[in-house]
């Protein structure tokens, strides 16, 4: 099954979603024109696989015996963020009026492929993992738009991301910064994502991550830091770079 017929399938078995294959022609098209009762989304599907070099390494050191260690930095990425943009170019380029929902569905397979998810959050939110020492309770978690963000950049084309992998999970990153951006959360498809839904300013209203929302240069990180540690009253506010780590080892088996 190809990613596109299992996204379909996910659509409509998942969501309730009936779903139309867009065809294709020499002007550039999204992949889907999904619809129900309440709103109508215009869908295209792009696949990431993880650098090609990570799994022919793996491959070389699983044949020789060796343990392979994949590391990996928790950062924007030049190619995952021209992904975003091909698939908002070709829903631009399809879209008729402003009620109906424009989203790009990533899909990302191979190896380390959880760490091409987490590139692509930090890319459409701008986002970094920020601590806090100053409290009592000291606080741990994400900081959106402490970056440039795509969400930003592209507030009036792109509502949401979705983002899947080959282990079935998937998660929908709405933008709150899009014109939209009420309505798609209060959308059936939203609505039935539940805990893989990504909302920003749910998650600073309950407390477990940060927000910047204030026109600073997001290439000014004293700056940015200055505003959070203002509007959270802290001090002891730090920037925690984040990796990935994975180990992957040959297990022998009993061919009899």
């Amino acid at each position: 099954m190809s990613t596109e017929e299992l996204i379909k399938k996910v659509l409509e078995e998942n969501f309730g979603l009936q779903v139309e294959k867009i065809p294709e022609c020499e002007q550039k098209t999204p992949d889907f024109f999904a619809h129900d009762g309440e709103g109508k989304y215009l869908i295209e599907v792009k696949e990431k696989e993880s650098n090609p070099d990570i799994a022919q390494g793996c491959e070389e050191a699983l044949s020789n015996g060796e343990l392979y260690e994949i590391a990996q930095s928790i950062e924007p990425k030049t190619t995952l963020a021209n992904i975003v943009r091909s698939g908002k170019r070709q829903i631009d380029s399809f879209v008729e009026d402003d009620n109906t929902f424009r989203i790009v569905w990533v899909h990302c397979i191979g190896l380390a492929y959880s760490a091409t998810k987490d590139q692509i959050l930090s890319g459409i939110y701008g986002s970094e993992t920020v601590v806090d020492w100053g409290n009592k309770e000291a606080f741990s978690g994400t900081c959106y738009y402490f970056n440039e963000s795509q969400f930003f950049k592209y507030r009036n084309d792109i509502d949401a991301v979705i983002v899947s992998c080959r282990n079935s999970e998937v998660q929908m990153c709405l933008n709150n910064h899009s014109p939209r951006y009420l309505a798609l959360k209060s959308s059936s498809l939203s609505v039935n994502f539940k805990q893989g839904l990504c909302d920003p300013l749910a998650q600073e209203e309950d407390g477990i991550a940060f927000i910047v929302d204030a026109p600073i240069d997001r290439r000014d990180k004293n700056a940015v830091l200055g505003f959070l540690k203002e509007k959270y009253k802290t001090e002891e506010l730090m920037v925690m770079p984040m990796k990935h780590f994975e180990a992957h080892v040959a297990v022998p088996h009993d061919e009899n």
